[in-house]
This record gives C-alpha cells, structure tokens and sequence, in this order.
C-alpha cells in the first residue's frame, strides 16, 4: 500500500497547510479577501475558492459522479463557509482513499474536464495532480497574505514534519516519488526555456515574491534540490547555501540537468525499506535535524512546485508566455 501512503502524506499537507491559510484569512476583513492582485485568480478569496472547486469536482470524478462540475465563485462567501466545504471535501476523499488499494490506483479514469474534452489517465496521476495543484495556487494565496502585511506560514512539507514529527516511517513508493521528479524535471525545464527568451534585465527585474528575480528564483529551486541530493548520498551537507548573483541561464539548466541525472542514479538503488531509512541534515550552521528519507524526498519534490507557481507569475509579469506545467499537463504531452 506504498502508493496510497504516499498520497495520504501529500494530501495531510495539503490539509494542514489550507488550514494555516484559512486560520490566517478568517481574520482578514471582505476588503482584504477580495484585494486584486497580479497573481492566482486574482484575489485571496477566489484563489481560496479554486482550491476547494477543484478538490472538489476531482472527488466527483473519483467517485464516478455524471456531470461533475466546477463550482462558481460565492461573492464574500465567508471564510467559515468555505473552511466548512474544504472539511467535507477532505473527509469524503480521506474516506474514499483509505478504501483503496494500490492495485486499484493502476486503473484507467475517464472523464470529461470544463472544456468538454474527455480524457483518460490512471487514477493514481489524477491524485498526484490535485496535491500538486493545491501546492501551486497555496504558492499564490501565501504571496497574497504577505502582500496584504500578514505574516505567512511555514508552508514547505518539512515544516509540517517538525511540527508534527511522525514516531514511525511511513509506507512510501519510490516509484510514485521518482514520477513526481521526472514531473519537477519536466515543468523546471519548460520555466527554463520561457526564462530563455528573456533578456538579463526581465531575469534580474525584482518583485516581491519568491527569491527576488526569476533567475534567483529557479536557482534556489535547483540549489534546493542538490543540497538534499548531497545528504542523501554523501551525508551531512553544509548549511544551505547562499545564492549565486549573476549564473548564466545555459549554467543553471547545466547545473538542474546534471543534478536530476545524478537523483535518478540515486533514487534506481532506492526501496521501500530505504525510505524508511533515516538522514541528518544541518539546514543551519551548527542545527542538525534527523528525517526519515521518504520525508525529504517528498520535501524535495513539493518545493519545487511552490517557487515554480512564483516563476510563472513572474514570467507572466515582465511580458513573456508563462508555460503550462500542471502534472496532468505533462501526461498528454
């Protein structure tokens, strides 16, 4: 039941960090909630609502309901309501998921999306798709608040290991976890090549999300990503490091593709039981912290899905095309 572990740890994220966000939106006035912004579907409230619609007609669809539909936007619908409709949501799908097994999740699921196109794809990439949109637009929504003078919360997956640490490992897949990296390889390289495009003043302009810049942006993504590489294979790495001003864009692409080749190496040797290993890490000078590896593994792929949300706004920000990356995108390519 690897694969239905897996999931349940994506989605307990993805609850617990919704919750944070809603915890800090109830105290938000209609004003505040419903402020325009450059980013997600343009305000807190909306950006909110998405997360639920689409949670939503997603278990429609799972559950085989005819005509699933995404629900429109409620002008002010309270917060209180729409936390009401995300416990119900979370609820009836931890119940249906729990009823799974990981046999089940190979099936075919066929629907029709909102621009009437029917489509299959298995089960189990239909979920990846819902926990990895939720990280996508949470990206927005955490902006949002910072932009609204509200201090943000800690919304990396490891952040929800520290405060709530597991006393045992949990059954992960590597297999679904090497999905989800091929995945990050793939949207990482289609931000890269609408980065490619762009002159040194577009990448370096500032804005007030992410690191700063699209290239300081997706070169913590990459810096991220080797950092963990190196615990895992080579023991405790230094503090994480301090970025680099001024890397060509044909440098950091280099450095994300010699980093993946190096992770797919490494994850080919990696078992159930090797998940369930444990890793030391030294996050700052002198602070060390022990995880079970599955847990960094899927902080590490859930990271770059946030600051890549941030890259396309940025992209869409200084002119330029922002590229389609959604999971389930990547599956008809």
């Amino acid at each position: 039941m690897s694969r239905i572990g897996t999931l349940m740890e994506l989605f307990l994220h993805n609850d617990c960090t919704r919750n944070k966000l809603l915890d800090l939106a109830s105290g938000l006035s209609d004003a505040q909630l419903d402020q325009s912004f450059e980013i997600g579907l343009g305000t807190l409230r909306r950006t909110l609502h998405h997360l639920w619609a689409a949670e939503r007609i997603w278990l429609d669809r799972w559950l085989g309901r005819p005509n699933a539909k995404l629900a429109e936007p409620q002008p002010r619908q309270p917060v209180a309501e729409l936390r009401r409709q995300f416990d119900e949501t979370a609820a009836e799908r931890n119940e249906w998921l729990s009823a799974r097994t990981d046999e089940a999740l190979e099936r075919p699921l066929t629907y029709t999306n909102t621009r009437g196109q029917t489509l299959t794809f298995r089960l189990a990439d239909t979920l990846t798709h819902v926990c990895n949109h939720g990280m996508h637009h949470r990206a927005q929504a955490i902006n949002m608040l910072r932009q609204l003078g509200v201090r943000p919360p800690r919304a990396d997956y490891i952040f929800m290991k520290i405060e709530q640490p597991s006393p045992a490992p949990h059954a992960l897949s590597p297999a679904m976890i090497r999905e989800y990296f091929e995945y990050g390889e793939w949207a990482s390289g289609r931000v890269l090549e609408a980065m490619s495009a762009l002159n040194d003043a577009q990448l370096d302009r500032t804005f007030e999300m992410g690191l700063g810049t699209l290239r300081r942006t997706m070169l913590h993504v990459h810096d991220a990503e080797q950092w963990w590489l190196g615990n895992w294979t080579r023991g405790p790495e230094r503090a994480f490091p301090k970025l680099g001003d001024g890397v060509a864009l044909p440098e950091i692409r280099r450095r994300f593709e010699s980093t993946a080749a190096e992770r797919r190496a490494f994850m080919s040797t990696l078992s159930v039981d090797g998940l369930k290993n444990t890793v030391k890490v030294q996050p700052m000078p002198g602070m060390f912290r022990t995880y079970f590896v599955g847990e960094t593994l899927l902080q590490s792929c859930t990271h770059g899905t946030h600051h890549r949300a941030q890259a396309l706004n940025m992209l869409r920000r200084v002119g330029a095309k922002p590229p389609e990356i959604d999971y389930i995108a990547r599956l008809r390519t």
